[in-house]
């Protein structure tokens, strides 16, 4: 589900046929069916609801074939999409997708597992042609094809029915423009040699976006947990399962039942009671005696977990100043390699792994992302080469632009 940013539209009124039972959707998939025998690439795009409930809702999934054929999936109505997911599953079938990580998640939470790939994502394709590190499906399309799509249905409630035929129209071009924008951005990638870190990339983020956390891991995603010690890490981390099993339970978002906010004062404080914790200034007003008990019983739980078998957390250390002054080079030398390749900075380098190798500069982590696959050749190399004083920077004054140099280190 995504947002246009533009506001004049030129774009046309599209065919689509709205599919709300299960004898549609088979007469779809047939057809869709027949337009993949020689063209192995079908759009993808999903609506749905996150805001309400403990899971995303999915309301509806869009299918574009290469011949244009359009279906609007209407999925309360329909309920068993069992073939719908049985299509799209097929290894040998390419699914386009833009900035998918969220259709990724959504679609594996319906059909039990993560689709097989491949996949096809425009956005990150566009990134690797200078497009914009998280160029909106709106601009891309603009700036690729010149069309202008309307944005006045991209915060539209996907659980009202019956669909306007503005939202229906809106949706169809969600996926009507990703088989030409497949196109463009593929054959500007080959010519550039740049398909297969497309690929991997996509892969690295797709591959993961269906993963969901474990209870016992939700610690991990708190914020302001790291002003805990490890016995208040043991608090929290009960806390955390607590809230998801209530979230679960009451079938709304975990946020909706307690923010992180008192988890974290609670884990810090460690309330001697239960109405110790309802005292607390974060703690929401009416929460109840029967969510102050439960707490309670989360923060003995976390105290009798022996101090060795507390949660850790897993952090790069505070950069001393030798290691400050070094990430500032990093990022100099990678601001010289985004010009050179024409790549967005944080897409060569994000800059927790910069921190993690400045940190670990006297026996640099191989696992480091920076040194995987096709950032190895773009940034790696020129990383690792400046941790081994082997490389040089200087002004070209011909050239009129900054230039690294690989050199042998020092006797």
């Amino acid at each position: 589900m995504r947002h246009s940013s533009l506001t004049t539209s030129n774009a046309p009124q599209l065919a689509y046929t709205l599919i709300s039972d299960v004898t549609s959707l088979a007469r779809s998939i047939e057809l869709w069916t027949q337009d993949t025998v020689t063209d192995r690439r079908i759009a993808i795009d999903t609506e749905f609801i996150r805001e309400r409930t403990y899971a995303p809702v999915l309301e509806m999934v869009q299918i574009a074939s290469p011949n244009g054929h359009i279906g609007l999936i209407d999925v309360p109505a329909i309920k068993d999409l069992t073939a719908l997911w049985q299509f799209l599953d097929d290894p040998t079938l390419t699914k386009l997708v833009h900035a998918g990580n969220q259709d990724v998640e959504i679609m594996a939470l319906a059909f039990g597992r993560p689709l097989n790939g491949p996949w096809f994502d425009t956005q990150v394709a566009g990134a690797f042609l200078g497009i914009g590190l998280q160029a909106g499906y709106g601009a891309i399309v603009q700036q690729v094809l010149h069309v202008k799509l309307d944005k006045e249905e991209g915060f539209s409630d996907w659980s009202r029915r019956p669909f306007t035929d503005s939202m229906l129209n809106y949706a169809a071009g969600d996926v009507h423009y990703l088989h030409s924008l497949e196109t463009w951005l593929s054959e500007r990638l080959a010519k550039r040699g740049r398909t297969q870190w497309a690929i991997d990339q996509t892969n690295r983020i797709l591959g993961h976006s269906a993963d969901q956390t474990a209870p016992e891991d939700l610690w991990q995603r708190v914020g302001g947990k790291h002003h805990l010690d490890g016995t208040g890490l043991a608090v929290l981390r009960e806390l955390t399962i607590w809230r998801d099993q209530e979230a679960r339970r009451r079938d709304k978002p975990r946020r909706n039942i307690l923010k992180d906010e008192p988890l974290i004062e609670i884990a810090k404080r460690k309330p001697r009671s239960a109405s110790a914790i309802s005292d607390l200034r974060a703690m929401p007003p009416n929460s109840g005696d029967r969510v102050a008990n439960e707490l309670y019983q989360c923060v003995q739980r976390g105290l009798a977990v022996p101090r060795a078998e507390c949660p850790k957390l897993d952090s790069t250390p505070a950069l001393d100043e030798q290691g400050s002054a070094l990430l500032e080079l990093f990022a100099a030398v990678v601001k010289v390699r985004s010009m050179d390749t024409d790549l967005p900075p944080s897409l060569l380098a994000p800059t927790d792994d910069l921190r993690q190798l400045a940190g670990m500069r006297t026996k640099p982590d191989p696992l480091n992302p920076l040194f995987q696959g096709w950032r190895e050749e773009l940034i790696g190399t020129w990383l690792r080469a400046c941790v081994e004083g082997r490389l040089a920077v200087s002004w070209d004054a011909k050239r009129g632009q900054i230039r690294l140099h690989l050199t042998e280190p020092e006797a």
